[in-house]
């Protein structure tokens, strides 16, 4: 069965438009651009009003920033730079980073994916969901289409009869034209309704405590404070959050890995917390799911030392990442969990 087109997606370049007839007609949602680049000055002139608009008409309301950055750290100042125009608002659908331009090309699929990664990650913090837009040519040739699938929201443009990749949103036309603008317009169809779940997610408290020298710390939430006593060495660990859902595993010294625990009871010995009162830590790992797409981030002191070792993300592995916090074979006596 054909989907019709839902959602239209607008930016300075669309002028005029009267939201009442778009909405009666069946356009039941817009994606506005917020902007491009690097500078607050490059926000989108009518951003504003067609957010405005677009709200008094109960439609549901998308972002899209377009990209002309050429590295990481480009990446993350554009996302910056889309959060402080967007200003906290309410959005319905996840903001989508646009890369297209062909200055970007000669950069290639591995740094142009890690660009999109960064930015997306960025974008994440502030608890909105993300997604990634471009066109069939560039997930083919440009951007690691499986990886980026897997991890974010796909907005696809094709002016085809019908798409060729999986996407949430399929961009189906650039000269559609719609009740309500007399001009051509880009349409889209939408393949996964779930793109309109709230998108503004508040990010749920993480608590968490430790057992050493004999007794259990008090309660910390998120980064407020180290739990640990200096040079101290940790045996045990438990952590809850006050919404979605949390694990923790601890790694004995000199020994292997314990089962995972969800529980948060200090007399529990079973699944109430992680570790074995009078036998000490040189790792942990912290996974969470649920509630956004926040993630555990944690990082832990190995015994004696006044710097952090590197922070972690769930179990996630990268260069600096080895989906555990610790050194085997050195003990732990200081640690901090949140979620970003």
């Amino acid at each position: 069965m054909s989907k019709s087109v839902t959602v239209v997606d607008i930016s300075e370049w669309q002028q005029n438009i009267n939201f009442a007839q778009l909405k009666s007609s069946g356009i039941k949602a817009v994606i506005i651009r917020a902007g491009y680049g690097r500078e607050a000055s490059q926000k989108d002139s009518m951003f504003e009003s067609h957010y405005k608009n677009a709200k008094s008409e109960n439609m549901m309301i998308g972002v899209y920033w377009y990209s002309y950055a050429d590295s990481v750290g480009d990446a993350e100042k554009e996302a910056k730079t889309c959060l402080e125009c967007i200003n906290n608002k309410s959005l319905d659908m996840p903001i989508y980073y646009d890369l297209e331009d062909n200055s970007q090309v000669k950069l290639g699929k591995t740094k142009l994916t890690e660009i999109a990664e960064r930015f997306c990650e960025t974008i994440k913090k502030s608890g909105y969901r993300v997604g990634v837009y471009a066109n069939m040519n560039w997930f083919n040739n440009y951007l690691d289409y499986d990886k980026l699938k897997g991890k974010y929201s796909i907005w696809l443009a094709q002016y085809n009869s019908e798409n060729q990749l999986a996407c949430d949103i399929w961009q189906n036309s650039s000269t559609g034209r719609v009740s309500g603008y007399g001009k051509n317009i880009d349409t889209n169809i939408i393949f996964n309704e779930n793109v309109f779940n709230n998108t503004k997610i508040e990010k749920p408290t993480l608590t968490y405590r430790a057992y050493y020298d004999g007794r259990w710390s008090k309660e910390v939430k998120g980064l407020s404070e180290v739990v640990g006593g200096h040079k101290q060495a940790i045996s045990a660990i438990m952590v809850k959050v006050s919404e979605g859902y949390v694990r923790c595993r601890v790694h004995l010294l000199n020994g292997d890995w314990l089962d995972w625990v969800d529980g948060y009871d200090i007399n529990d010995s079973n699944n109430g917390y992680a570790g074995i009162k009078g036998k000490v830590i040189d790792a942990m790992q912290v996974e969470f799911n649920g509630a956004g797409d926040f993630k555990a981030t944690y990082h832990v002191r190995k015994q004696g030392e006044k710097k952090f070792l590197d922070w972690q993300y769930n179990g996630e592995k990268d260069t600096k990442q080895d989906g555990y916090a610790g050194i085997f074979g050195f003990k732990i006596d200081g640690l901090q969990i949140t979620l970003t």
